[in-house]
């Protein structure tokens, strides 16, 4: 039960807004610590002051209001919590000054409310309004109560006292929740770099963050990789639903290791089909070896899982070198992707392969062949689009 509490206390709860979550533990410890202030500026007040009914009538009056602030923003109404604590925050602050005198600083809390109000999420209309009203009530309390006489005598002991526990709580009411706010911000955008860079190169992806621009690269030389499972069909029919997601992310979370093992670029998956490019979007020397052996990698590895038969998995794998286009498309669910004749081409053997063996084009087998001996088998077909062309299986 006790943990329950604390965690009802420092976790958001479902309703809690999406926006808000990042600065929830924040503003609940910014919540508590006000609280611990407001007793102990209270303990101290009744110690120290014969007539200390009317301060501590208007502080409880004030506390209520700021408690039923906190329960809100536990409960997940973080902006309406938000809002009800800093307004009743103001009116403490007022009727302290009023009360206590311009002394003991609590005209401090005005600003620091105020700023915290900019700093959150909330609808700009709604939380420009809530600050200029705060630095309006202070510009009039200046103006109507600095130079007054205050309501209640306190001791100069208890005055600086609270002008200095004013001056170091509202830096740490403001300070403790922008500080965690703002380290929250930095590992939202941490995670969101690490999701973009999930789903393109990084290098594309930080051009993506600092342009608005269309992002287009010409590529003279690079080899692309399509692999597909042979008979997916068949074995997709015959297993359920959480098994063919079982398999194949198994399956293309092992490919994506050796990806990043041989430093290429995983490009998308469409169903069964795995598709990886080398040489994009930086320039790479042995671009086609280097999908070869990944190639061979690749067709060990879908050897490893099993098909609805309880046979090992195959491949097919086509292989092309030559130019291309890349770029990110799309405003929504954007990609980075790759175009042209070099990747139709690499489709094109993958279809016309044969189950575990890599088809690749004549391009490509030049590029690699001139490295050293490599063992393929020459052949013959006719690719619709292309006509009759040389290509090597291996």
């Amino acid at each position: 039960k006790c943990q329950l509490f604390v965690d009802t206390l420092l976790e958001p709860r479902e309703r809690h807004p999406k926006e808000w979550r990042s600065s929830f533990l924040a503003l609940q410890l910014g919540f508590l610590a006000g609280g611990l202030g407001l007793l102990g500026r209270d303990l101290l007040i009744v110690l120290s002051t014969d007539n200390w009914l009317p301060i501590i009538t208007s502080e409880l009056f004030f506390a209520i209001f700021i408690a039923v602030g906190f329960f809100l923003h536990t409960l997940g109404f973080a902006a309406l919590g938000v809002i009800l604590a800093c307004m009743a925050g103001v009116g403490s602050a007022t009727a302290y000054i009023i009360l206590s005198g311009w002394q003991t600083e609590f005209y401090l809390w005005y600003v620091n409310l105020a700023v915290l109000m900019l700093a959150l999420p909330m609808r700009t209309d709604v939380k420009w309004t809530g600050a200029v009203a705060f630095i309006g009530v202070y510009c009039f309390t200046y103006l109507e109560f600095s130079s007054n006489s205050p309501a209640v005598e306190l001791p100069m002991f208890t005055i600086n006292v609270l002008g200095i526990s004013n001056i170091v709580g509202s830096l740490l009411l403001l300070g403790l929740p922008m500080g965690l706010y703002s380290t929250a911000l930095v590992k939202e955008k941490e995670k969101s770099e690490r999701l973009l860079h999930n789903i393109m190169p990084k290098e594309i992806a930080d051009k993506l963050q600092n342009t608005k621009k269309p992002i287009a690269l010409e590529n003279p030389e690079i080899t692309v990789l399509m692999a597909d499972i042979v008979n997916f069909t068949q074995l997709s029919e015959k297993k359920s639903a959480e098994e063919v997601v079982e398999l194949l992310n198994g399956m293309f979370s092992r490919f994506d290791d050796l990806v990043e093992f041989h430093n290429v670029e995983k490009i998308k998956t469409i169903g069964d089909s795995y598709m990886v490019v080398a040489g994009v979007p930086q320039p790479m020397a042995k671009h086609a070896s280097v999908l070869c052996q990944l190639a061979a990698e690749l067709h060990e590895t879908a050897g490893q899982f099993l098909d609805h038969e309880g046979k090992p998995i195959q491949l097919r794998i086509g292989i092309n070198s030559g130019p291309a286009v890349s770029g990110v498309i799309g405003k929504s669910k954007f990609a980075f992707d790759v175009w042209g004749d070099t990747i139709n081409t690499a489709s094109r053997l993958e279809s016309h392969g044969i189950a575990n063996k890599t088809h690749i084009s004549k391009a490509t087998y030049e590029i690699v062949s001139s490295a050293g001996p490599f063992k393929a088998k020459k052949q013959e077909i006719v690719l619709k689009g292309k006509g009759k062309l040389t290509t090597y299986l291996f």
